[in-house]
């Protein structure tokens, strides 16, 4: 494919298998949302926070979840987590088994942006 978005050769057992599990569906979509800390996440999954970093750090390994800093004024920088998981297809048609996965991308010029505004 030419869209550098849509990954078609990611193993489909690791996809699956990460969706499997109910607190990395709501980390999906919290993060889709916001971003969030491994703290917020704790208190929206109803989890410890060890439990948040590794699902969190399989998340990031797949790349369906990114890192970034959120800069503070006094100095102090905290990690937050952003959905970059778009969506997930699976398509059964005409006897073959086909899934995609759609990454959102981010533009380095609005992040720059939204960061600049926080200050």
């Amino acid at each position: 494919m030419t869209d550098d978005s849509v990954v078609d050769d990611v193993d489909l057992s690791d996809i699956v298998g990460l969706l499997d599990d109910e607190h990395v569906r709501v980390i999906l979509a919290e993060t889709s949302a916001e971003p969030l800390s491994a703290g917020a996440l704790s208190d929206r999954c109803g989890v410890s926070t060890s439990a948040i970093y590794r699902r969190v750090d399989r998340l990031v390994e797949a790349e369906l979840l990114d890192e970034q800093t959120r800069l503070r004024r006094d100095g102090h920088h905290d990690t937050v987590y952003v959905a970059s998981l778009d969506r997930f297809e699976l398509v059964i048609r005409d006897g073959e088994l086909r899934w995609t996965v759609e990454r959102s991308e981010t533009d380095i010029a609005d992040e720059l942006t939204r960061l600049w505004g926080k200050f």
